[in-house]
């Protein structure tokens, strides 16, 4: 390695900085929930003390320093609520509280209550999932609840109340003009005569300006309600309205809200506003300011109405809340301003967050916010992550006892990769969901391809009698195109996933993405070092591996290409068939509506999740989501919100009835399920404390979002593979992708499996594997097309060669691949048994359709007509195809194949 500084600088470099991103998150894991709680309450402090006076560089970076050597939580990556739970809110509204005309347009245009509340809920949604995406919380669930509330649920613990704030925010910006002393005076004297006894006693005059009243925060309610009573009773005149100014922050000098008197209707609101953008305040740190702009319409009018107003105070009011008042100068033309007060940068952030997504349509409350355990459950979760770890621990040994010392460094190279994985997800502030967890397990599996790819390549110069040193440097060279050919098609399709995509689908994309590139480099730059190392050291004198195949096998696997067509052509068609019998039944209560409940299992034991969920798949529920939950002031245990697909009631035969049908809701049956669970064993044993009909928790916009981005995907496979090889190419491996998911959603849907994220996540990782798999398989046939070209060689045989040639490492891959998934399937847990499920069908019917379909279709587009130009590829010298000559146990002259 001393020969290659920069080489081992670079390493060394990516090592200890993703030791840096990834000490946090362990660290974090490894604390007690005491010790997490004690320092989130002591890096407050710190930063409350740090907000009241400013901060040079070097203390900044030291008490970064030191907050990280603490696990600072900040940079630690977070967990999905299939992974670790979260917060569960409920928001509600009324349609009573809709703005008079709003309410009397919808009822002249005969809508019905329930038409209104309808309508209302969905706008209320799409603006709560507005607001929430540009939150930090990743990968939420929002779904309508019953007719008139918006269920949420945010991953994680940090920030509830400040995620609470932004969800309920009503966010409406107007602009009123501050009436004058000789105005206001009147006012309040009518106040205070009208409350004698409960205004005057509670206000002050502020010590900057004798005209302005001024309450203490121990007295804002009490003034509050009063205001409130005088603007019931008509006490402030109906053309004004007294507010109050924005909440004090515990830095500023004043502590004390201050009132003013404004102009009822305001010459100007946010309605026209394009864009708003928090910048931190040059001229009043350490506060932050909000730039807005409006559009041209609402631009002029702005322009107008502040230049009718030259020298009056106008004030910004957000909510209710006078946030400035500032003095109209000039005529405010261009429609652009700028918000200042008392901001700190996560407020400011937060209140451009909701000026961006409109003023709410209608005032949204609390319900109730409680927690909630991981939708897999703990145990769930704790299993798939010893099966996860088990499955990497039989694929390293399996390569160490395959590759001997080869298989050594492979296995540093796989510890290095998932290293330098996990830092990306900490430095880009990833969620780690189970879709995730689905694209390092891909990246894995694509990790072992690379060095199983570059072994084999170097077994094959050992073998045409090539010494170790000269092997593997012509073996890392060949390996090299196809590694980039098979990564870099996977990265396209992960980069328009990322693109087009959103949610899940982008989780999945990112970390595919990070994936391929850290494999990527790990392969060739890392595991290079390593044997040049090894090398130079003496430490590796042979090559000493084991192989599937003793010869290259000769199997003529493209005549069997019309029985493999027909095979699939059933497959695909009884699984199709399948699906649309189904129709909506192969939809989970990710995808359809359902029924939400909250019910309270009465037994003085703890009742696990992974028992509650057991016993409901057991009485009939497909898939149900269980989670404990508890309120926020910690209540009893052994209570579950619990979501099923299942909306219908069941009729039911009443012996004690003559004839008649009883009725069995959907609450029934699950009482009935878990009675068994409770201390009594009896219905009455299970408490139902609430029972809603929920919305699909994966939106119709999100499902567009992921056909769309799946489209395209394919899109820019076929051009990339065309552009690498040729259009015949580019199809094949297209189809071979259809192929795959077909096979694999026929074959789930024909056992009776419901379609659920999850599942969806298992769907993309087969097409990032599947493609990998033909593009080295293609990869091949390039080269050997190359070899052969004036020889005579049919284009079958040339096929049926490359499929030879990398059978073994086909079948390493898959083999490897499929250790962690097998185990997953076995020991995982049954709620990601469908995602294991899935998975395997895809790797199996994936390596099947990488040699029996895409290298058929290939020929048959290619028909009876001469080879043509080789596909395209890098010019080679005359060396290079001396080189690339088939190794001696495989390219010798066959049995029947023509000759020149």
């Amino acid at each position: 390695m001393s020969k290659h500084l920069y080489r081992t600088l670079l390493i060394w470099a990516t090592i200890v900085l993703a030791f840096v991103y990834v000490y946090p998150t362990v660290g974090w894991m490894l604390l007690s929930e005491e010790s997490r709680a004690e320092r989130l309450a002591k890096w407050q402090e710190e930063d409350d003390a740090l907000a009241r006076r400013r901060t040079g560089y070097w203390e900044e970076l030291f008490v970064g320093i030191k907050r990280w050597a603490e696990c600072d939580r900040n940079k630690v990556i977070n967990m999905g609520l299939d992974l670790q739970g979260g917060i569960h809110m409920v928001i509600g509204f009324d349609i009573n509280d809709l703005p008079e005309d709003v309410l009397a347009e919808y009822r002249e245009n005969d809508f019905s209550d329930a038409d209104i509340e309808s309508t209302i809920q969905q706008i209320v949604l799409r603006q709560i999932t507005l607001r929430i995406n540009e939150f930090e919380a990743k990968e939420p669930i929002i779904q309508t609840l019953g007719s008139n509330q918006i269920q949420i649920q945010l991953p994680g613990e940090k920030n509830v109340q400040r995620a609470k704030n932004l969800i309920t925010k009503t966010a409406q910006m107007n602009f009123h003009i501050v009436t004058g002393p000789d105005q206001a005076r009147p006012i309040y004297e009518k106040i205070r005569d009208a409350f004698p006894e409960e205004f005057l006693p509670y206000v002050k005059t502020s010590s900057l300006r004798a005209d302005v009243l001024t309450v203490t925060q121990e007295n804002f309610d009490r003034v509050r309600r009063v205001l409130d009573q005088a603007a019931e009773q008509g006490v402030i005149p109906a053309d004004k309205l007294v507010t109050f100014s924005q909440t004090p922050k515990p830095t500023d000098k004043n502590q004390d809200y201050e009132l003013y008197v404004l102009d009822k209707t305001p010459i100007a609101s946010g309605a026209g506003l394009t864009s708003a953008n928090a910048l931190q305040d040059q001229s009043n740190p350490p506060y932050w300011q909000i730039l807005f702009s409006f559009n041209s319409a609402s631009a002029a009018d702005f322009a107008k109405a502040t230049g009718d107003n030259i020298g009056k105070p106008m004030a910004i009011v957000l909510d209710g809340v006078v946030v400035s008042a500032p003095t109209i100068q000039d005529r405010i033309a261009g429609g652009r301003g700028q918000i200042t007060g008392s901001f700190e940068a996560e407020e400011a952030n937060d209140l451009a967050i909701a000026l961006n997504s409109g003023s709410m349509v209608v005032p949204v409350r609390e319900e109730f916010t409680r927690t909630v355990s991981a939708s897999l459950g703990s145990d769930t979760v704790r299993s798939g992550v010893y099966a996860s770890l088990a499955g990497i621990a039989i694929v390293a040994l399996f390569m160490v006892a395959y590759y001997r010392g080869a298989g050594i460094i492979s296995v540093v190279c796989l510890a290095l990769n998932a290293l330098m994985i996990i830092g990306a997800m900490a430095y880009f502030g990833m969620t780690l969901t189970l879709p995730g967890i689905a694209g390092l397990i891909l990246t894995m599996g694509m990790a072992v391809d690379g060095n199983v790819l570059i072994f084999e390549r170097i077994r094959e110069e050992i073998k045409l009698g090539h010494t170790i040193l000269t092997s593997v440097d012509s073996g890392f060279k060949r390996a090299a195109i196809t590694i980039f050919d098979a990564n870099l098609t996977t990265l396209i399709a992960a980069a328009v996933l990322m693109q087009f995509g959103t949610g899940p689908i982008e989780g999945f994309a990112i970390t595919l993405s990070i994936g391929v590139i850290t494999s990527v480099y790990t392969a060739l730059i890392i595991g290079r070092a390593l044997f040049d190392f090894s090398l130079s050291r003496h430490y590796m004198k042979k090559m000493a591996m084991l192989s599937i195949f003793r010869e290259t096998p000769r199997v003529p696997f493209l005549q069997a290409r019309y029985f493999a067509f027909a095979f699939s052509a059933v497959v695909i068609v009884i699984g199709m068939a399948m699906f649309a019998v189904r129709g909506m039944d192969n939809f989970g209560v990710d995808f359809q509506q359902g029924t939400n409940l909250m019910l309270h299992v009465d037994n003085p034991e703890t009742v696990p999740v992974s028992s509650v969920r057991e016993v409901l798949t057991s009485g009939g529920f497909s898939n149900p989501v269980v989670q404990e939950t508890t309120s926020e002031t910690g209540d009893a245990g052994n209570t579950f919100i619990i979501r099923v697909s299942d909306v219908t009631r069941e009729a039911l035969q009443s012996p004690e009835t003559t004839g008649e049908a009883a009725f069995q809701t959907v609450a029934d049956r699950i009482r009935t399920a878990l009675a068994p669970l409770s201390a009594g064993q009896t219905v009455e044993n299970v408490l139902l404390e609430d029972e809603q009909t929920v919305g699909p928790s994966v939106g119709a916009q999100l499902r567009w979002d992921a056909l769309n981005a799946v489209f395209w995907a394919l899109v820019f496979i076929i051009i990339y593979v065309w552009i690498r090889f040729e259009l015949r190419y580019a199809v094949g491996a297209v189809v071979a992708l259809l192929h795959d998911v077909l096979v694999a959603v026929g074959l789930f849907s024909l056992l009776g499996g419901q379609i659920s994220m999850n599942v969806i996540a298992a769907v993309l990782t087969i097409l990032g594997y599947s493609i990998n798999d033909t593009i080295v398989v293609f990869d091949r046939v390039r080269e050997d097309i190359q070899v052969h070209r004036g020889k005579g060689v049919k284009f079958i045989d040339i096929l049926n060669g490359a499929i030879n040639a990398t059978l073994s490492r086909t079948l390493l891959t898959s083999l490897t691949t499929l250790f962690v998934v097998v185990v997953l399937a076995l020991f995982g847990g049954s709620a990601i048994n469908d995602f294991a499920l899935v998975l395997l069908i895809g790797i199996v019917f994936g390596t099947y359709s990488s040699v029996f379909i895409a290298s058929a279709l290939v020929y048959l587009m290619q028909g009876k007509k001469d080879l043509g130009p080789a596909p395209r590829t890098r010019r080679t010298s005359k060396e290079d195809v001396s080189d690339v000559t088939e190794p001696a146990a495989s390219r010798r002259p066959r049995r029947g194949e023509a000759k020149a």
